[in-house]
């Protein structure tokens, strides 16, 4: 039988920045348009700053939205029973990082409640986060025995639980006792997938480098030379950095070419600046790219995707990466000693076709919606 409403639990919602309600709102409104399935959306975090909550109702219409009145387990638990009581859904989708109810990573209270929701409904859990590792002097080293134990245990709770990318899936098989393998569902973009994108070569030579400030000052700090060479080589004429925060570390230029700090900005304005630009560096992790939202905006607006490995990777690479390294950049200069516009495009189409086959919100809502299904029959 198909689920027609699903319960979705969100730490964050819009306007917060929140990588997991952001994340829940697009796909609750590709449920609706595909499966006919309505979200209601619990957030356990109400945001900090004044906000028109009727006009983000508005905006998610015919998906519905409420907030527990403190961000406290307890809290959390009212609010539970009290759409329980007063409306039914089909099943839960819990969107869960160890962080996400719990500043301190201590999410072991979140997790005895939704046991107890287990008890009810069919719950769903997305693992966005798995759990977090520090040395013996910092807190992560403390709470990851209580992380890892939270994971078990939602694990047990779930009827079906998913997460993106292949470092978190081994952890997940790893841990389960269930016997019910997790499903692997790469992050979309939280900006958007515009139709009818313009070739590169229409658009200006933009460079855009989007992230945490954290990892864009590694960027700057640690591979300047590198973002310097991948500028000549894709010939750019303006850099854009992108992203909450400001640093010293930013410089006011890269390779002579001015780089425009532009902060934070809204996900219409993005989408249009990605739209109009071609290419996109990312420094990140490369065993775990698939739960980068900021790699798959840069795919789903078909840009060149150009991922700075901040580590080593650890686990095998698959047969296909949807991204380039710098390194592939330099391989691919030619006799110019720039990289072709007819590579660019190859590489843009390439990745943007892998982004639409298995990673857009659609393959995600397609995939939700059967589990979802599969939850609720095996309630019956």
């Amino acid at each position: 039988m198909p689920a027609q409403s699903i319960l979705q639990i969100v730490s964050g919602f819009k306007p917060s920045v929140d990588g997991m309600g952001d994340f829940a709102r697009r796909l609750g409104d590709a449920l609706h348009r595909h499966s006919g399935i309505r979200s209601h959306f619990l957030v356990y975090r109400a945001p900090k700053t004044g906000f028109d909550s009727d006009k983000i109702r508005e905006e998610i219409q015919p998906n519905t939205l409420s907030y527990a009145a403190a961000a406290t387990p307890a809290a959390e638990a009212e609010a539970i029973a009290e759409l329980l009581h007063n409306r039914g859904f089909d099943c839960a989708l819990i969107h869960y990082g160890p962080y996400g109810y719990s500043s301190v990573g201590e999410p072991a209270a979140f997790v005895a409640l939704i046991e107890e929701l287990a008890r009810n409904l069919p719950v769903l859990v997305f693992f966005h986060e798995t759990y977090a590792s520090g040395k013996l002097w910092e807190r992560a080293f403390w709470t990851n025995p209580q992380q890892r134990s939270s994971m078990t245990r939602l694990l047990e709770a779930a009827q079906v639980s998913f997460t993106s990318n292949a470092k978190y899936m081994l952890r997940l098989e790893t841990m389960s006792r269930t016997g019910r393998p997790p499903v692997k569902i790469p992050i979309f973009s939280n900006i958007g997938e515009p139709a009818n994108l313009r070739p590169l070569q229409e658009r200006p030579r933009q460079l855009v480098i989007f992230g945490q400030l954290v990892t864009r000052i590694r960027l700057y700090r640690e591979q300047r030379q590198t973002l310097e060479a991948i500028c000549g080589k894709l010939r750019i004429e303006s850099v854009i950095d992108v992203g909450s925060g400001k640093s010293d570390h930013i410089p006011a230029t890269l390779a002579g070419i001015a780089v425009q700090s532009r902060g934070w900005m809204d996900e219409d304005s993005l989408s249009r600046l990605m739209a109009d630009s071609i290419a996109g560096i990312i420094g990140y992790w490369p065993d775990v790219w698939e739960k980068s939202g900021v790699l798959a905006a840069y795919q789903a607006h078909a840009l060149v995707p150009i991922l700075v490995e901040l580590e080593p990777r650890h686990i095998p690479a698959p047969s296909y990466l949807p991204y380039i390294l710098p390194e592939e950049v330099l391989r691919l200069t030619g006799k110019e000693n720039s990289v072709s516009d007819a590579v660019l495009q190859k590489i843009a189409d390439a990745s943007h076709a892998y982004y639409m086959q298995y990673q857009s919100v659609n393959r995600c809502a397609e995939v939700i919606a059967a589990s979802a299904a599969q939850g609720v029959a095996s309630e019956t």
